[in-house]
């Protein structure tokens, strides 16, 4: 009877496992002075059925992001700005998947949710290189107008990776823009047992849709760009927002 009962949970046990995925997520840019990096620390967790990504959280008044920049005064001045309106604690920003039915939730600061029918579709390169010791393969995606080179492994079965990446035979353990300025690394990754509560729906303001988020922040920029020009209508400006979540908006 001992044996039947260890048995079950055994079952059980498995049927109810989970990943945890660690990630890096880099923003490079290249000046004069060299290449500058902000890191953020990313979590993926998933059970091959439903995710949860989390990046820019705040723990004790501190967000999870470094930065690297070549000149000191830059550094300390990003560093400034970006930690001036941080406070308290915060799960910030998080991308929930149901992967078997394609359907996205987004929530972004300041606590709206974005809802999205998403769904990639790949090219696999015959290309392969290890990354934590894994075997893995090249495929390439399109998303918001931006190429993604990305790597997986079918050693690791779970059709998911950071951010919106998923649906390739495998987990996703790298990801790059073709520009270079989206970047992410695993950093480790273990099983855990199964929690429901992970994948709870966090507390919101309202549901928008992208486009609307899209449009909203493609005319306060273009405001933004207007007001400058008018200011100084004989230099040469160039308003750009790079948003991961949404096509590149540029106006020069």
């Amino acid at each position: 009877m001992k044996k039947v009962i260890f048995f079950i949970l055994l079952i059980s046990s498995k049927s109810f496992c989970q990943y945890k995925i660690d990630y890096d997520y880099v923003t490079e840019t290249f000046d004069s002075y060299g290449t500058s990096k902000t890191i953020n620390k990313c979590y993926l967790y998933s059970d091959n059925i439903r995710s949860k990504f989390i990046k820019d959280r705040v723990i004790n008044g501190e967000l999870e992001q470094e930065f690297q920049y070549p000149n000191s005064e830059i550094h300390q001045g990003f560093k400034e700005e970006r930690q001036r309106d941080v406070y308290g604690d915060s799960i910030g920003y998080v991308v929930t998947k149901f992967l078997k039915n394609d359907s996205i939730y987004l929530r972004t600061f300041p606590g709206n949710l974005v809802k999205e029918k998403f769904e990639n579709s790949y090219t696999i390169v015959d290309e392969f290189k290890n990354i934590l010791g894994y075997n893995c393969q090249k495929a390439i995606t399109e998303i918001y107008g931006r190429e993604f080179v990305v790597w997986f492994t079918t050693e690791i079965p779970i059709s998911d990776g950071p951010w919106k990446l998923y649906g390739l035979p495998g987990l996703i353990l790298e990801a790059h823009s073709k520009d270079k300025y989206h970047n992410f690394y695993i950093t480790s990754i273990k099983k855990i047992i199964n929690t429901d509560y992970i994948y709870k729906q966090i507390p919101y303001k309202r549901i928008s849709s992208k486009d609307e988020k899209y449009n909203s922040i493609k005319q306060i920029t273009e405001k933004n760009f207007k007001y400058k020009k008018s200011k100084r209508p004989d230099t040469q400006l160039k308003v750009t927002v790079d948003d991961l979540d949404m096509p590149l908006i540029v106006f020069e």
